[in-house]
């Protein structure tokens, strides 16, 4: 059972005295962005069979709760993927339903999704920083959805299609950002029986049923990135993290590539991978990065290369401004309380120039804005002996809530 450290802020330092032990071995909970569409496909196939290794975020219990509730009016706290999800689903179910959530929530993008949804014969309304859901009849059709902001409109339709009437013929931009979780989404319905064709941006699903389910879910590679992270700052020579796939449904797992730039080995095995550093690794001086396929990355790369005084040239980040938190400007922000300066670019570019890492006897106080993966990037730092102070330490619980619990065994003590 995991023990969250029970306070509002969190501080961090690093134990100089700390033993390092010969290895070290982490469990991470599911994917949560596996877990969340499994849990859409397994509520209408009427599937109540165990997952083994659901994720145990925030966000997961958020849709699970959400999905057993007969409430007309309910709650989604802070989860954008949630939101998307059910408004599809419960337009479908034909439901009187009213979301809502915390106040960032629905500053997420969500108005092309509901209009595509309309347009299929749904009856919803925003009013007052809530969805209104009234009792719809959805008949399957062509839907174009150019120039949008997140796929997670995209998997919301893919998922509920199979039970729409006359089924739906998705149309897209070939360019649209995060394209592996589209992937994904079409991937895990294949497997549980979806009947679908895929021919590059455009997607045809059948009427059907669901036939099968996922019961085991593979280990969140974008929770370990902040793993991998605090390891290569860490004095270990190496640590096992279980049940990480190396042919993963995630995106993500493209972090194993950016993390080999560093000196770092992974060795795949039935159990998960050991991850072992280089002796004498001579990393790059600069890396150019493109985030459109995978932008939760962003933090931990950027934390990454400012750690290991490199530059970075990061594109593809225009969507990062419509996260928990405009990330962009969040990381720009705290950054510069190290005296670091991110340069804004354009709107879809940021730059990282090369930096002395220093250190001062001042704790360094982190905002969080309420974002999850700004408080995950950041407290690493602690290992290469910054001081912290993060604010709001829940929000982690959204997606990685063992997190602070993990560091300390790199030697990272709490106050």
């Amino acid at each position: 059972m995991i023990k969250y450290i029970e306070m509002d802020n969190i501080n961090l330092i690093y134990n100089h005295s700390f033993s390092c032990p010969d290895l070290l071995e982490f469990n991470l909970s599911g994917s949560k962005s596996i877990s969340q569409r499994v849990l859409i496909i397994n509520y209408l196939n009427n599937n109540h069979s165990k997952i083994i290794n659901l994720s145990n975020s925030e966000d997961a219990f958020v849709l699970i709760n959400a999905l057993n509730s007969d409430e007309r009016v309910i709650n989604l706290k802070q989860s954008g993927t949630a939101l998307r999800f059910l408004i599809t689903l419960f337009s479908y179910e034909k439901r009187n339903v009213v979301l809502e959530g915390d106040s960032s929530l629905l500053k997420r993008p969500i108005s092309r999704l509901i209009n595509a949804l309309n347009l299929l014969g749904a009856n919803i309304e925003t009013n007052n920083h809530k969805i209104i859901i009234h009792e719809s009849n959805l008949i399957g059709g062509k839907i174009y959805l150019n120039k949008i902001n997140t796929s997670q409109f995209i998997s919301s339709l893919l998922l509920v299609s199979p039970y729409i009437k006359n089924g739906i013929h998705l149309i897209f931009d070939q360019n649209i950002c995060s394209k592996p979780y589209i992937q994904m989404t079409t991937s895990i319905m294949k497997s549980c029986g979806a009947k679908l064709q895929i021919n590059n941006n455009q997607i045809k699903v059948f009427q059907s049923e669901y036939t099968n389910s996922l019961n085991i879910i593979e280990s969140d590679w974008t929770s370990a990135s902040y793993l991998i992270l605090a390891f290569s700052f860490s004095k270990l020579d190496k640590i096992k993290v279980k049940f990480l796939n190396q042919n993963s449904l995630q995106g993500d797992s493209v972090i194993v590539e950016f993390f080999a730039l560093l000196g770092i080995f992974f060795k795949f095995d039935n159990e998960g991978v050991l991850l072992e550093k280089k002796e004498s690794y001579s990393k790059p001086k600069k890396i150019e990065w493109n985030f459109n396929d995978h932008p939760d990355l962003f933090p931990t790369i950027l934390i990454a290369c400012f750690g290991f005084g490199i530059e970075l040239l990061a594109n593809g980040v225009s969507k990062l401004i419509h996260k928990e938190s405009n990330r962009i400007l969040s990381m720009k922000n705290e950054l510069s309380k190290f005296n670091v300066v991110l340069e804004i670019n354009n709107k879809d570019s940021v730059y990282l120039p090369y930096n002395v890492r220093k250190l001062n006897n001042q704790i360094i106080s982190i905002n969080s804005h309420k974002d999850h993966r700004i408080a995950l990037s950041f407290a690493p730092l602690s290992l290469l002996g910054f001081e912290l102070k993060i604010d709001n330490k829940n929000v982690i619980n959204k997606s990685y809530p063992n997190f602070f619990n993990d560091l300390t065994k790199f030697g990272v003590l709490i106050k």
